[in-house]
């Protein structure tokens, strides 16, 4: 026997788990790494009014976000950076102070009950 053929390694002729199995594993990962969704909800007066300003999805290492309108797209280290830079572009229009809103805690609860 050559050297080449003893070092490689058997074949798997059959897999570790099977095709349901490996769908469970898949779903798991995919639930393991899923962004968080919030909103950024711009209040305007002391708790006169509200309005959505824009969704984003949290990621372990930074937040994505867009305008309700489509017109602008933030990429942030983190969703209270987003929140910030939101709140300092709206200052001009009224606006008293922008909040994050986690929506999967809404979500989660609505499709419970």
């Amino acid at each position: 026997m050559n050297e080449l053929a003893e070092r490689t390694p058997p074949t798997i002729t059959q897999l570790p788990w099977s095709a349901e199995q490996f769908t469970g594993l898949m779903r798991e990962l995919a639930l393991a790494e899923t962004p968080r969704l919030f909103a950024l909800v711009e209040e305007y007066g002391e708790g006169e009014d509200a309005r959505v300003a824009g969704y984003g999805l949290a990621y372990a290492d930074r937040a994505d976000v867009n305008s309700v309108e489509g017109d602008f797209q933030l990429n942030s280290q983190s969703v209270e950076s987003a929140r910030t830079l939101f709140e300092i572009s709206s200052k001009s229009a009224g606006v008293r102070q922008v909040h994050v809103v986690w929506l999967d805690e809404t979500t989660t609860a609505a499709h419970q009950g």
